[in-house]
């Protein structure tokens, strides 16, 4: 999620000395091609998956699969989650990685990139990450999306917003002046140039798998309520959860059609936000900082996932959805 550009990072230094996000930091990859973006695999297999219907009440039989493709940012990517895997920052604890695991759900290519932002920011890979609009056009032409996909996900937006800057701008041990202006200046941006380009993504993912579920997923509360030692004061934990909330707002309002889902995690993280006994966000002064375990990833994203959407329709598995 909140990746910096190498631009911002110089501002990304908080009281701790260290960045809050790590995906700004490019790792190789061994054996990577030239001409391949960062933490790239193959995709684009070659599957006979037969016709399929719409993507609600359809007969898949006992032995169909769940055609799956993965978009978004660190989030997405399961950035914190486990050991790191690529220059992307994906781990086996990621939700996409979880959803592969489920019975009948196949994930045919996952492009998440720690570091994304909704439109094309430079660097461009492999200086900086491979933001949402490279994510697209490699799926299309790896022809890893088509019309046989049945479900796309995609976490984007907490870039795009620098949340990293916010966290910045509101952290002390008062309350700094700076913290509201920050979250308004996000509010703004989210509203004016976040929606448009999350709106234009999603209906081009809707014209690549017109009969696939677009699933988009939101942010948890970070913070706990009763504020980050250290960090955060109660105050400004609430208005920095408060701010994730009108960019979870945003993005839900960008849904393009009745086949798309807005899943919310922020119930299945109450409680276990920074300064909570129980914390599923990591706030150690390292590289991980501000994104989610891997009880985070499992216990929140997962299971809210799987609550709001149904990943088998025609299997007798109801959508208990809470859209």
């Amino acid at each position: 999620m909140f990746e910096l550009r190498k631009s911002r990072r110089a501002a990304a230094v908080l009281l701790t000395g260290c960045l809050l996000t790590a995906g700004s930091v490019v790792m190789p990859v061994a054996g990577a091609a030239a001409d391949t973006p960062p933490g790239w695999t193959a995709s684009g297999i070659d599957r006979d998956r037969g016709h399929h219907g719409p993507p609600k009440g359809w007969d898949r039989g006992g032995k169909r699969t769940v055609d799956y493709v993965a978009l978004g940012d660190s989030y997405a990517a399961g950035f914190g989650g486990g050991a790191v895997l690529d220059a992307c920052g994906r781990t086996a604890e990621g939700y996409p990685a979880l959803l592969d695991a489920l019975p009948r759900i196949e994930l045919d290519a996952d492009v998440t990139c720690g570091g994304a932002t909704a439109s094309t920011t430079p660097p461009a890979p492999p200086a900086g990450p491979v933001d949402l609009p490279e994510q697209i056009a490699a799926l299309q032409a790896a022809g890893s999306i088509d019309r046989n996909t049945d479900l796309v996900t995609l976490t984007i937006g907490g870039n795009d917003v620098r949340f990293t800057e916010v966290v910045i701008a509101c952290a002390g041990a008062e309350l700094p002046a700076t913290c509201e202006p920050a979250l308004a200046a996000a509010q703004a941006y989210a509203e004016t140039a976040l929606a448009p380009q999350v709106r234009q993504s999603l209906a081009q993912l809707r014209i690549l798998a017109p009969r696939a579920e677009l699933v988009l997923v939101g942010y948890p509360h970070l913070f706990d309520a009763a504020g980050a030692p250290g960090l955060l004061t109660a105050e400004a934990a609430g208005l920095f959860n408060a701010g994730t909330d009108a960019l979870n707002a945003v993005l839900a309002a960008q849904l393009p059609d009745r086949r798309s889902a807005y899943v919310d995690v922020v119930d299945e993280f109450a409680g276990h936000g920074v300064g909570s006994a129980d914390p599923w966000i990591i706030f150690e002064r390292g590289p991980f900082d501000l994104h989610p375990n891997a009880t985070g990833y499992r216990d929140g994203y997962l299971a809210a996932i799987t609550a709001d959407v149904d990943l088998h329709p025609g299997s007798g598995h109801p959508c208990r959805g809470r859209r």
